[in-house]
């Protein structure tokens, strides 16, 4: 605008001096090299101007035709864009629908002018793999990744998808790369616990459990089933690697509190017992069932092979002082003097577990005892209630 304004004010200066000057026009010589130019100071005045003015003509033509130019440009890049939203939508739609091949082509085709090609790589990984094509779901990650390489999303989606395809190690190792720098991001710590699961890795779940229920990522029963299904796959792990020594130096480490939880008790009971270390895993058993009349104990200890029964009978007997209606202690013992072949004590015993809860094994007991006493009628009837109890209830 100003640039034109000036041109008509140089034009408007001509007009007005040019008659003034028509009679007094002067003289211009110009020289260059051997080259000479002969005008009036009017002409030049004149040549300038219209110079100029073609000059600021051009300019302005140069100017709408680039204009019109980058119109164009941004005109067809907001197609793509707008042609690359859509397929990208469609291309989410056919992951949620499972149409593996047809969302991979759609949202690889549209990640070139897509807002958020990120999001493009990502679910393609995600159909890649869904179609068994482990590979080709790597290149979709490492291109994801290049994009944005400290992106949570890329790091969570690959070990999401190393997990669903059972490589669980894989998975570990990509979380614990930023677990430092999201140590408490929910996603990344649920899905660690159930790598270190998949994996029987007990140490580090049992270290992880307390940041676990903390963080609101599993519950307090929930931790409390995975301490003892840890622990006990820990000792299970010892017990193959070092034997009952190991295990009994495992055990006597571990803290009063979880030494005292019923289920990792029965847990070290029955691995020492496989061992043949009855006689250890009973006198922690015993130590138990002082303060604990725990059913899955107490029935524990007519399974151990001990070279004399009569400690364990004077100690479930003591049970029986402060719980006389437990079954299971009437018929651990029942059991227990059936070893010693004291057939009329264990008659008892059975017969009051039975009159407690009626149960198959203990009619079967008791059947035995009959016959060795002598009491073929008694043992036939018992098998009949037994049956009795063993067919289904009627209509």
């Amino acid at each position: 605008m100003i640039k034109l304004l000036l041109l008509v004010a140089a034009l408007i200066a001509g007009i007005v001096a040019g008659p003034m000057l028509a009679g007094n026009q002067g003289y211009v010589l110009i020289s260059v090299a051997n080259q000479t130019l002969e005008m009036s100071l009017t002409t030049l005045i004149l040549i300038v101007v219209i110079l100029f003015g073609s000059f600021f003509l051009l300019e302005t033509i140069l100017k709408r035709v680039l204009s019109v130019g980058s119109s164009t440009r941004g005109w067809l890049s907001g197609r793509k864009a707008r042609k690359a939203r859509l397929l990208t939508s469609t291309g989410l739609m056919k992951v949620i629908e499972g149409d593996w091949k047809q969302a991979e082509k759609l949202v690889v085709k549209a990640a070139k002018h897509s807002d958020a090609p990120l999001l493009n790589y990502l679910a393609a990984a995600e159909a890649a793999q869904s179609q068994g094509d482990a590979n080709q779901r790597d290149e979709y990650l490492k291109l994801a990744a290049d994009i944005d390489g400290q992106n949570l999303a890329v790091a969570l989606t690959r070990a999401k998808l190393q997990f669903r395809q059972q490589q669980y190690e894989q998975a570990v190792a990509t979380l614990q790369d930023i677990q430092h720098e999201h140590s408490r991001n929910p996603v990344l710590l649920a899905l660690l616990k159930d790598c270190y699961l998949k994996l029987e890795d007990w140490k580090p779940l049992l270290a992880q459990l307390p940041q676990l229920e903390k963080l609101g990522v599993i519950t307090a029963e929930e931790a409390a089933e995975l301490q003892i299904k840890a622990e006990c796959g820990l000792m299970t792990h010892i017990t193959q690697q070092s034997g009952s020594e190991g295990l009994m130096g495992h055990w006597n480490s571990l803290n009063r509190k979880t030494k005292q939880r019923p289920e990792l008790i029965a847990c070290f009971v029955r691995l020492m017992s496989s061992h043949s270390a009855d006689s250890e895993a009973y006198t922690v058993l015993r130590d138990a069932l002082k303060k604990n009349n725990d059913e899955d104990l107490i029935e524990l200890v007519p399974a151990l092979n001990l070279a004399d029964y009569h400690p364990a009978i004077v100690r479930l007997t003591d049970l029986l002082r402060y719980d006389s209606s437990n079954p299971s202690t009437y018929s651990a013992l029942g059991q227990l003097y059936m070893r010693e072949e004291k057939w009329e004590e264990a008659k008892q015993h059975f017969e009051k577990a039975i009159e407690l809860r009626p149960n198959m094994a203990d009619y079967g007991y008791l059947v035995d005892v009959m016959e060795k006493l002598n009491d073929s009628q008694a043992a036939a009837d018992l098998s009949r209630q037994a049956l009795t109890l063993a067919l289904p209830a009627k209509n």
